[in-house]
């Protein structure tokens, strides 16, 4: 018989874990007209640390999404958000593999660098991403996109951070219970 990548384990997994990203990014402080400091980057990069490469990219980038269709302002680039928190929890995900089978200890320190890595690849994509729209889609002038992407790399590091503690705080707490549970196991990891 043919094992399958979506089994119905993963597939309640991911729709679980998109749901628990959307409603995370609603944890909000606003920070001006655009920015704002959440919690949604740290459980994308949560998922990655606990689910794996795919099931934490795909649901990042599924939950992300979902919350920018609930904001006009937002709805226009929810494909490009998608893409680019798929990234944090691929990237988390895909290094927090190498702590898996280790000491908690060692765990814990895979579990940081992976989290780590994943928001910040988050920062520079979307900092990318807006340099591009501001400079060559809006024409702004290159004054006035420099002064926009310091707030927002100050707020985006601020989510990066925050997003690191609250990942490694939840994985290290709740892997033991998904142990015990069943929904840690190795098939469900990739």
């Amino acid at each position: 018989m043919e094992k399958k990548f979506w089994s119905v384990q993963r597939l309640a997994v991911f729709g679980l874990m998109s749901a628990l990203v959307f409603a995370s990014s609603w944890m909000q402080i606003p920070i001006g007209d655009v920015s704002r400091v959440h919690l949604g980057n740290g459980f994308c990069a949560l998922t990655g640390l606990l689910f794996g490469p795919w099931v934490g990219g795909l649901a990042s980038g599924m939950g992300s999404m979902l919350f920018d269709f609930t904001n006009p302002l937002y709805i226009a680039e929810s494909w490009i958000t998608f893409l680019t928190k798929f990234f944090i929890g691929f990237v988390a995900g895909l290094i927090a593999r190498k702590g898996m089978g280790k000491s908690p200890a060692a765990q814990r320190v895979w579990d940081i660098v992976a989290a780590v890595a994943g928001t910040l690849t988050y920062v520079v994509l979307y900092l990318g991403k807006s340099f591009i729209m501001m400079y060559f889609i809006e024409r702004q002038t290159l004054g006035a996109v420099q002064v926009q992407l310091v707030t927002k790399l100050l707020s985006s590091l601020i989510n990066a951070g925050a997003g690191v503690l609250v990942a490694v705080i939840l994985a290290g707490a709740l892997r033991p219970a998904l142990k015990r549970a069943g929904l840690f196991r190795k098939q469900l990891l990739c």
